[in-house]
Formats: structure tokens, sequence, C-alpha cells
């Protein structure tokens, strides 16, 4: 009998790349830019895995790179405008739903104005307080141009939203795609390159089919309002633990996701 000689992840590619290719597709990426994306993740990937730093002619030799390739993307700037205010707005939000001092009585994120007042600092105080670097006037632009703060005619500022979830189509939606997908990417690769009996990531998910429309909406509903309450609590903790560390010079990182996905017509994939 015939046996695939293909190494698994070769296998698995293509499942995993079918998704991006259909928001590429969509947003009228090409092969050549695509290609472009994958040297400079080649090299990235390279680098990292290099305890001492890699020459031009080594990270060639490792990636299959031309020299001159490696010598160019090492010279790109990947901080986008829209990458920096799609973090900016989302700092902006956690503080803004998680300090005391922009909260009412009831705990919910209260009313602000640009300066302050009698009621507590104001929004530029809030984008001060979260050590964003972006003034506040383009922050807040971003912020009301996504309906997720609304301004109302006397000035004041409302909250709509816990979470920065930007419309359709846009630069910083496509952002937010890039800042989710990478870190659940990056979780599960730790876990797939890990040595036996090293720690791994938590990445687990639930999988039913055979499933009808009603009970699909039910789990929909109940995961939507589980998962947002366990990313507030969470947020609210680590906001705290982040104001008290801030000042002692560290650099560790933490992320945690969640994600839902119904699939009434029973299109989706299930991975296994």
């Amino acid at each position: 009998m015939p046996t695939n000689s293909k190494p698994p992840l070769e296998s698995a590619l293509a499942a995993l790349l079918e998704p991006l290719a259909q928001a590429m597709v969509a947003h009228g990426v090409t092969v050549g830019s695509a290609t472009e994306a994958l040297k400079k993740a080649l090299l990235t990937a390279a680098e990292q895995s290099s305890d001492a730093a890699l020459s031009d002619s080594r990270a060639s030799l490792l990636t299959g790179l031309h020299r001159k390739d490696v010598k160019r993307l090492r010279n790109l700037d990947e901080d986008t405008p829209e990458r920096r205010s799609c973090s900016a707005a989302a700092l902006v939000i956690s503080h803004w739903a998680t300090s005391p001092e922009f909260q009412d009585e009831s705990g919910d994120p209260r009313e602000l104005t640009r300066k302050g007042g009698e009621d507590g600092p104001g929004f530029d105080d809030l984008v001060r307080l979260a050590r964003i670097d972006m003034a506040p006037g383009t922050v807040l632009k971003t912020l009301l141009d996504q309906n997720i703060v609304e301004q109302n005619g006397a000035g004041g500022l409302r909250l709509l939203t816990h979470a920065f979830l930007p419309s359709g189509g846009g630069a910083e939606q496509v952002a937010a795609y890039q800042a989710t997908l990478s870190v659940h990417m990056m979780a599960a690769t730790q876990n797939l390159l890990a040595e036996p009996g090293a720690a791994r990531n938590f990445d687990r998910a639930v999988r039913y089919s055979h499933l009808s429309a009603e009970s699909i909406e039910e789990l929909r509903r109940i995961s939507d309002e589980r998962a947002q309450t366990l990313l507030q609590d969470i947020n609210a903790l680590a906001r705290k633990l982040q104001d008290h560390d801030h000042k002692g010079g560290h650099t560790g990182r933490f992320a945690l996701g969640a994600y839902i996905l119904p699939s009434p017509d029973g299109t989706q994939e299930d991975g296994e």
C-alpha cells in the first residue's frame, strides 16, 4: 500500500494556511506579498533559534534566503501606525475599564472629559497613565472611528465596550487579527517544539458536531458570557499586577485569549 512520506507538519501546512489564504484573497494579497512575508518570518525564526548574533551569510545558509534579501529584510520597520494605534486603543480600554480613578460609584467606566475635572482625571490623563507614546487626540480618534467611544454634545466621552473590536475591513481590524492569531500560533508552536516532559501552554478546545441551530446558539451565548467574564476578571488582575511591577524593570509578558466558532451549516473543519 502506498504510504504518505511527507513530514507531519508539511501535511498539516495546507490546512493551517487555508483560513489565512481566505483572508489574503479577500484583501488582495498575492503570492508575491506572501512570499515576502514568509522570507521575513524565516529570517526572524533563524535569528531567534541562535544564541549568538547571526551574520548575513549564516542567516542565508539557515533559511535559503539570498544574502541581499537578508540584509534588506533586517532594515524593515514593522511598527506600522495601525499596529501602534491598535495596541494603544486596547491599553486605554483596559485602564478605563479597570482603574478605580476612571470608574463611577457602581464600578462602571465613568464618562470622561478631555482634561478632567471635579469627578477626576480626564481622557488625556488616561492616555498618560497608560504609558502610551502617542498623542491623546490620535488615540481618541481611533476609538471614535471604531465606535468604541461615544462623544456627546457637551464633549463627554463614554466607553461603549470593554474590548477592542475594530469595525470590519479596516486597517485596525487587520492589526487586531495579526495580534490575536500570532499569539495563539506562538503558544501552539511552543507546545509543538517543547521537549518531552517540559511544561506546555494551556491550549485546548471543545468540538462537537451533529448539533441543531438552537443548540449551537445556546452554546454560543453561554460561551460568550463566560469567556467575557473570564477575560474581564483577568484583565483587572493583570492591570493591578502591572501597576505594582512596572517600576521593577521587568520584561515578562502574558496573554490569554478565547475563541468561539459556531458553524450551523456544518462547513467547519474539525481539525482531526
